[in-house]
Formats: structure tokens, sequence, C-alpha cells
């Protein structure tokens, strides 16, 4: 039983995990560059003091330069990675299906959510953000 789970992890959840390591490091990495270039000139232009470099070590479900990534499990033989940039305020889910004949992503949804934090409330079951308010704000006099 526990050979089933090993052999079931390599053929369906590593090639899942690495491939969004895989996207987290590529995607930290492309901001990163400009940012030490920068950082190397100085706004005079002249080489500024070498600092020392910290490189990222993203792990499963980990933050890289502000990119967030993580596998949960699909239906069948699938996986989701989800990809989101919290500096961009956006993200992407992606289908992996490392059991396709030569393996397969495909992006399902991406979405910038930056308006969408702005929203007091949307789409949600009573009680609202406002009603919450006002009983918080009445129970705080009542208790004084």
């Amino acid at each position: 039983m526990h050979g089933r789970a090993i052999s079931g992890f390599l053929a369906y959840g590593l090639p899942g995990v690495l491939l969004g390591l895989g996207l987290a490091w590529w995607l930290g990495g492309r901001g990163d560059q400009a940012a030490a270039q920068s950082a190397a000139t100085g706004s005079t232009g002249r080489a500024a003091e070498p600092k020392k470099a910290q490189s990222p070590r993203p792990g499963p479900g980990g933050e890289v330069a502000g990119t967030l990534a993580f596998v949960t499990n699909g239906t069948g033989s699938g996986q989701f990675l989800y990809v989101i940039d919290t500096k961009k305020q956006a993200f992407a889910i992606y289908r992996v299906d490392p059991a396709a004949a030569k393996g397969t992503v495909k992006l399902e949804a991406s979405r910038q959510y930056k308006w969408d934090l702005e929203l007091e409330h949307y789409n949600n079951q009573a009680p609202e953000p406002a009603a919450i308010e006002a009983t918080v704000k009445t129970l705080a006099r009542t208790t004084h």
C-alpha cells in the first residue's frame, strides 16, 4: 500500500510540484533582475557597494519575490497549479496533466484581482459588512 502511494506521487504529484516551483522561480526572478541592475548602479549611475545576495529558496506552496505557487489535486490524474503575483495583484490557474501522452499544461483562468479587493462585499449572504459594523458599534456603546 505504501509503495503505491509513493509511485502515485512520483507519477502525478512530483511533476506538478516541480512545474510550480519552476514557474515561481522564473516569475520571481524576472522582477529581481531589473531591481538588481538598478541597485548595482545606484541613482548616480556609478557602481554601488556590493550587497550580499540572497537567493530565493522556494518551497512547495511558498513565496518567491511576490509570487506564490501551489498545486492541488484535480479530477483524475490532473492537478491545478495556482500562480499568484502579489505585486501585480493577479493570478492564473493552470491544469497540469502529466498522465497525458506528452503531458499537458493548460491555462484555465487568469484575473487581476486589484479591483475585486476594493469592493465592500459582493455575492455574499447576510449579514452584510455594514450590518456587522453597526452591530459591533452598538455593542461597543452599550458595554462602555
